[in-house]
């Protein structure tokens, strides 16, 4: 019987990593957006943390017992699962902070005038996973190792995220406004 996919995947074959994504990253796209979307969660970054589990996981798939779209399924499941609960546990943080947050942070200085405006329009601009992981780290002042504990994400996310809205930040608002941010 030939080898599947999961198994050369399992014994390391980078071939097989490529192709499993050819084969199933349609479906399991499709998965995170069906999960995801409707809670306002950005569907990219799960399914790379589906895939990293796929790898993890592979050892455990057996031909016997069904097949790889099922595994793999059932993985992106779990993981999607995961995903939302995290989201819902997220936005009872988020409302517990923000509930202790000066409501100064959602409305421009008094005085700050027509840059400050800019800035809060360019920050409400951003995803929400972004602006979440932007006003945990600047206005809360959590590192990153914190936020991603707080939100349950990895650091890696955190950062990729903060990288991300900084230069949608930055291309709302003009380089010159956000020179030394970054």
């Amino acid at each position: 019987m030939a080898e599947t996919l999961l198994q050369r995947v399992a014994r390391g074959d980078h071939s097989a990593v490529a192709l499993c994504l050819d084969e199933y990253g349609g479906m399991v796209w499709s998965l995170a957006n069906r999960y995801l979307r409707p809670i306002g969660e950005d569907p990219e970054d799960a399914v790379q943390e589906v895939f990293a589990e796929v790898w993890r996981q592979a050892s455990r798939f057996d031909p016997a017992k069904g097949g790889e779209a099922a595994f793999i399924a059932t993985v992106a499941h779990r993981r999607l699962t995961d995903q939302q609960r995290r989201a819902a546990a997220r936005g009872r943080a988020i409302a517990g902070l923000a509930a202790n947050t000066d409501r100064s942070a959602t409305a421009p200085p008094a005085g700050g005038g027509a840059e400050a405006a800019r800035a809060l329009e360019a920050l409400q601009g951003l995803s929400s996973e972004e602006r979440e992981v932007i006003s945990l780290s600047v206005m809360h002042g959590l590192s990153h190792e914190r936020v991603a504990h707080a939100i349950n994400i990895p650091v890696g996310t955190v950062k990729t995220r903060i990288r991300r809205g900084l230069i949608r930040l930055r291309e709302a608002l003009g380089a010159g406004v956000l020179e030394g941010a970054g």
